[in-house]
Order: structure tokens, then C-alpha cells, then sequence
């Protein structure tokens, strides 16, 4: 085994513009720390231990991007909450990571019982976490979406944060626009692969134009939906290809979704089980690609980084 002054997992990588100190990424969770959606200090708290801690990169969020949110999610919905988030990035950064924010929009995934809301979807198709049934969105609630997407991708950079990353796996809107199983329209949002993919390429093309040529754009995407129905790492690679035209830097490879019943992150998957979903769409970017889901030990780590079966690794 090579020394530590060896490890490539604690080299470091150029994503965009941006280097990153090592290979290490904290991938965004959901803590519901955000009663009104704005950063606590509790929020702050537990993501200045992590910075310390050492990783690269750390990925705040999911962050809502308009009223679709869950209970006490961070948000960055509207100008009102930049400046915390100024005060979340600063801590990070003084800790010495480099700083991201998932931006999150959740389709049909979502409850009324928590937004007072009924969800919005690709199609009029009950949800397989829910069982709520979401409002089919119209081409204007669709650009209300992309529009939401690039403005809170510039409320990020305001507020000071490295990268944004988008988020289109596990289930939610972005992938239900993609999966044939949730998408059932007949316009151009819907019906071939190129249809179900334009809404995730206009998303990533918004957030470009709004944050510049030069701003880290990272899309977290589902390696495989584990969906029957769904789509499997072959599409998925031919999405990235695709967001990768649109304007993405990077790729933060998870599994599938929510409701999938393969078991994902649970103690009973073996370690590093789903290292060839990322290996996948490494083989079809020519971006840094993410490997995540029961990485935890970091010469195992190592040995993926080493095989070039990824560029970073989510733990």
C-alpha cells in the first residue's frame, strides 16, 4: 500500500475553475435545521465540524428553489436568504473546503401536507413515494421551473459558494422528466429520449447563462433509476452526454430512486457495490466524475481512484 504522501485521494483536482484541495466529497443531505428556510446556527454548526474534518468539497443541501420543499429545508428561493448562507460559506471555507449547494426541486416527490401545495409533475402520474397525485405542468409552469433553477443559481454565487450543483437523480423532477415512467406527456417534454431529456438540458443551460462560462456547474445524477420501467446506467450515460453539452463540469453519480426496492446505502450492501454506475458515466464524459453510495473506507477509496473508475469520491 503507498504511503499517505502518495494517496491520490488527497490530491488535488481541478473541477471547472475551481480546484479542490483532495478527492474527497461530502455529498448534500437533507437536515432540517431550516424551520423558515434560512441557515441556523445549528446548520452552521454542523457543517464548520465537517469542513474541519478535511474533505474537498462540501455540498450543502438539498436547497429548495421555489415553494416545493421539504419541512425545514434550506432555501435559496428568494434574496431574503443570501445572507445566511454568506455566513454558512464562510465558515466552510475557513475551515479550508471548497463550498457547493444542491439546488433541489422535487416534481412529485413532494407533499401537500408540508407545502400546502399540490405538487407539480412531468404528467398527472401518482407519485411512488407519496401516493399523492401531482398537477401536470404546463409549458409555463416548465419555464417557471428553469427560471427558478438560474435564479437561485445566482443567488449561490452572490452569497459566495463555489459550485452549484444540480440535482437530477433519486426520483425527483428532473428524473421524472427523463424516466418514461413518470413522463407520459406528448409535447416536446415528452415521449422519445430526446424530448424527456430536454427539460434537464434547458435546466442546465438556464443555470449556465446565469452564472457564467467560467462558474462550476456539477449535476448529481442517478447512475440507474432501479425502477422497473426506469432508465438503466446505458441512458443515463446518454443523458450525461447531453447535460455535459448543456453546460455541466462535473458528475456526482448516486443510485436510484427513493422508491426503488434495491436497497442502496443500507449496512447490508457490500462496500463500493455501486462503483459501476459512476464508471459508467466516466466512460462517456470527458468531465470529473463522483462515485458515491458505501464508500467509507478510504483505501478503498484509493483503490477506485487508482483504477480510474472515478475522479472523486462522495462519503
Amino acid at each position: 500500500m503507498v504511503n499517505n504522501k502518495g494517496l491520490k485521494l488527497l490530491e488535488p483536482i481541478t473541477v471547472g475553475n475551481l480546484e479542490i484541495r483532495n478527492r474527497i466529497i461530502m455529498p448534500a443531505m437533507h437536515l432540517g435545521y431550516c424551520p423558515d428556510g434560512l441557515v441556523t446556527d445549528q446548520m452552521i454548526g454542523f457543517y464548520r465540524e465537517r469542513a474541519r474534518g478535511g474533505a474537498g468539497l462540501i455540498i450543502v443541501g438539498g436547497c429548495s428553489i421555489d415553494r416545493h420543499a421539504y419541512l425545514n429545508m434550506v432555501s435559496l428561493r428568494g434574496d431574503e436568504f443570501i445572507p445566511g448562507h454568506r455566513k454558512l460559506v464562510g465558515v466552510i471555507k475557513e475551515a479550508g473546503a471548497a463550498a457547493a449547494v444542491q439546488l433541489f426541486q422535487p416534481g412529485c416527490y413532494a407533499s401537500s401536507k408540508d407545502t400546502g401545495i399540490q405538487p407539480i409533475a412531468p404528467s398527472a402520474v401518482a407519485s411512488g413515494l407519496t401516493g399523492e397525485m401531482p398537477r401536470e405542468m404546463t409549458e409555463e409552469d416548465i419555464q417557471e421551473v428553469i427560471t427558478g433553477f438560474a435564479a437561485a443559481a445566482s443567488r449561490a454565487v452572490e452569497a459566495g459558494y463555489d459550485m452549484v450543483e444540480i440535482l437530477a437523480s433519486t426520483g425527483y423532477l428532473i428524473s421524472q422528466f427523463f424516466s418514461p415512467v413518470t413522463n407520459k406527456r406528448t409535447d416536446r417534454y415528452g415521449g422519445d429520449f430526446d424530448n424527456r431529456a430536454r427539460f434537464g438540458e434547458e435546466v442546465i443551460d438556464a443555470v449556465r447563462r446565469a452564472v457564467g462560462e467560467a462558474y462550476p456547474i456539477m449535476v448529481r445524477l442517478g447512475g440507474s433509476d432501479f425502477v422497473p420501467g426506469g432508465n438503466t446506467n446505458l441512458e443515463m450515460a446518454r443523458f450525461a452526454r447531453k447535460l455535459r453539452r448543456a453546460g455541466a463540469d462535473a458528475f456526482n453519480v448516486t443510485g436510484g430512486w427513493h422508491q426503488s426496492r434495491i436497497p442502496q446505502i443500507t449496512m447490508d450492501v457490500p462496500q463500493g457495490a455501486y462503483v459501476y454506475l459512476a464508471q459508467g458515466i466516466k466512460q462517456a464524459v470527458d468531465v470529473p466524475v463522483v462515485a458515491s453510495n458505501r464508500i467509507n473506507d478510504p483505501w478503498l477509496a484509493e483503490q477506485i481512484l487508482r483504477e480510474g473508475k472515478a475522479d472523486l469520491i462522495g462519503m
